[in-house]
């Protein structure tokens, strides 16, 4: 590592800008058990003073919103949202089949958490409060998206946002997000978007999968005996991606040796084969990525140079894990069970609901996984059922309880595990919840009883 910070990653705290005030309430929807993959137009509702939500928009105050829903298991006026005092609240209007928040049947009416899980009827949504700039950052994906799926994730569609208008520039990105959350996916989509796209190939290298004393010779390539194995010159992957892109996955996962090498190709653009002394000039755009965290102190990524942090951007592009994202569930299981052409793209209403309370530790690649394996277990002929997900999902979403009542009979968790669910989901109460199928404010009892204050586990950007 370098000694001296040249960048840090932390923003300067300075007073919100009026479009930064996260001030708007919406409801993102994120599918139907069975049509996952809703039209754009139907996955943003703006919540006002008061949305209805029902299958027909036939007696809706003229000042309120509706959210026309085709579902059969919807009742007419089935609940509304309204603003009340400091906050926002779901009423059921007497539903047929009931409205539940966070897998717990609503009664009377239920204040909701930014982030709450709402199910009515075959459909899952999740409530946001977002400010303008994401507001208008989620309107701009749903129309034109950056990557394969279209995100409401106000997080996502702010950071799509951003590296679309970078993408028609020269410079080097730098990509962080959790293994799985689809750095390459969104690397290939600035790639995409550029004017590289004919000029050049997309190249991708994982800088952790390939062993560290080789990852020199396949980046820079190498001339005839430049060692004992070089019968022959090779050239590297740099100068594959000649007139394209290059992406470095994992980088922090490279020598420190290698990092400066790849520093040194950022300052001067000049490639050097390992047993030659004659560079040449390359046209090479570099995107990289790690799944390293944020190191403290101003320091970059773990594992990576300050310094290449500085060349690569100095304030890199967070790609938020899919427990972050549930909205986007239904339009990423639609586009997998398209890729697999296997099933009918449909889910039984358990499996779907249990498919959003899931916590997803390995992110949109676990659910690829997930997904594709059910397809192909049904058969093609049926819905995708609880028995056909892996047995941890399919028994978290035992039937919701009534208020106030424990999610389960199970165990509670030691201290130690405890701590690391805790480490795993960075703090997030709600998420170690749903992982131990317990209610929060039980997670919230232990938390006290074992001195374990989340604060300390989130990370700080």
């Amino acid at each position: 590592m370098a000694d001296r910070p040249e960048q840090t990653l932390t923003a300067v705290q300075s007073p919100l800008s009026p479009g930064e005030a996260k001030d708007r309430a919406v409801l993102l929807v994120a599918g139907s058990a069975e049509a996952p993959g809703l039209p754009a137009r139907a996955r943003l509702q703006i919540v006002g003073d008061e949305l209805f939500l029902g299958r027909r928009a036939d007696g809706v105050p003229v000042h309120a919103n509706a959210a026309v829903l085709d579902d059969g298991l919807v009742s007419g006026q089935h609940a509304r949202i309204t603003r009340g005092a400091g906050g926002f609240d779901l009423e059921d209007l007497g539903s047929k089949n009931g409205t539940f928040v966070d897998n717990l049947r609503g009664e009377g009416r239920v204040r909701l958490r930014d982030g709450a899980l709402v199910f009515l009827g075959n459909h899952v949504a999740v409530f946001r409060m977002v400010s303008s700039i994401e507001l208008e950052a989620i309107k701009a994906e749903l129309t034109a998206p950056l990557g394969p799926v279209a995100t409401a994730s106000p997080a996502l569609a702010v950071a799509c946002d951003r590296l679309r208008r970078l993408a028609a520039s020269e410079g080097e990105l730098l990509i962080v997000g959790e293994t799985g959350v689809g750095k390459e996916v969104y690397a290939r989509a600035v790639h995409e978007a550029s004017g590289r796209r004919g000029k050049g190939r997309f190249v991708a290298i994982n800088c952790a999968a390939i062993p560290r004393e080789l990852v020199e010779s396949e980046l820079f390539g190498y001339r005839a005996g430049a060692h004992s194995t070089a019968h022959q010159a090779k050239a590297g992957l740099i100068e594959e991606a000649e007139g394209g892109t290059l992406f470095l996955d994992e980088i922090g996962e490279m020598t420190a040796e290698a990092q400066i090498k790849i520093l040194r190709f950022l300052q001067d653009r000049e490639l050097t084969p390992l047993g030659s002394t004659r560079p040449r000039r390359m046209d090479v755009r570099i995107i990289a990525a790690t799944n390293r965290t944020v190191s403290g102190g101003g320091k970059g990524p773990q594992g990576l140079r300050d310094d290449i942090v500085a060349r690569l951007g100095a304030a890199p592009i967070h790609l938020p894990p899919l427990r972050n994202r549930i909205e986007d569930l239904g339009a990423l299981a639609a586009h997998f069970l398209g890729a697999s052409r296997v099933g009918q793209g449909r889910f039984e209403q358990p499996a779907f609901r249990a498919l959003a309370l899931h916590a997803w530790p390995l992110n949109v690649r676990e659910l690829e996984k997930i997904v594709s394996t059910a397809a192909v277990l049904t058969g093609g002929t049926q819905p995708i059922a609880l028995r056909d997900l892996p047995e941890p999902i399919a028994k978290a979403i035992a039937l919701p309880a009534a208020p106030g009542a424990r999610r389960s009979t199970g165990p509670s968790p030691t201290p130690a595990q405890l701590e690391e669910l805790l480490r795993r989901y960075e703090g997030n109460v709600a998420d170690v919840s749903r992982e131990l199928g317990k209610h929060r404010a039980a997670v919230w009892r232990w938390i006290k009883k074992f001195g374990l204050g989340p604060q300390k586990f989130r990370r700080n950007e």
